[in-house]
């Protein structure tokens, strides 16, 4: 009498099928997860150059800027979503005077302005905000790195409104990112 043993060296088309299937259900899952991490990835990547610039035209003020007088400043355009550094013709600066950096925001984020909402305001420091009475906010420093303005905040929103940053600048200088709750 001979032993058979059955040895099986495959799947069976049954075991093929539920492994798609159950591949299938945690792509279908994951992909709006990982489509919402992207979205809030860029926006935070949007206000973390928003809070450099800020910090770069401090630095500017304080090593370029022999006295109280603001020579370093940033114009933000909340409706065309763009904000530009700028140093004055006496600021005391290596490369001279106008716009030292122009940066754009893509269509995916930006200022709430530039989206046709007027909540939150979009730039608001001391009791100017944007839009208000201008086209522009701008934001300047004195020689040691405190804005004249007083403390205040930049708005960055997506385009769907659903997501929310700000980049805080406070009275003595600091400049941190937060997010808003909704």
């Amino acid at each position: 009498m001979t032993n058979l043993t059955y040895s099986r060296k495959a799947f069976t088309l049954i075991e093929v099928v539920i492994v798609i299937a159950i591949i299938i259900i945690m792509v279908g899952v994951a992909a709006p997860i990982a489509s919402s991490y992207i979205v809030e990835r860029s926006l935070y990547n949007a206000a973390a150059q928003v809070q450099q610039d800020i910090r770069l035209v401090q630095e500017l003020a304080i090593v370029h800027s022999n006295n109280s007088a603001a020579h370093f400043r940033i114009h933000f355009y909340p409706e065309q979503n763009t904000y530009k550094i700028e140093a004055d013709y006496d600021a005391n600066y290596v490369l001279g005077s106008g716009t030292i950096i122009k940066r754009e925001f893509n269509d995916a984020y930006g200022f709430p302005k530039h989206f046709g909402k007027d909540t939150p305001d979009s730039v608001t420091f001391g009791s100017v905000s944007a839009p208000g009475n201008t086209a522009t906010i701008d934001l300047n420093f004195n020689n040691r790195g405190i804005s004249k303005k007083g403390a205040g905040h930049i708005n960055l929103i997506n385009r769907s409104g659903t997501k929310q940053i700000q980049v805080i600048v406070s009275v003595i200088g600091r400049v941190r990112i937060e997010w808003v709750e909704r």
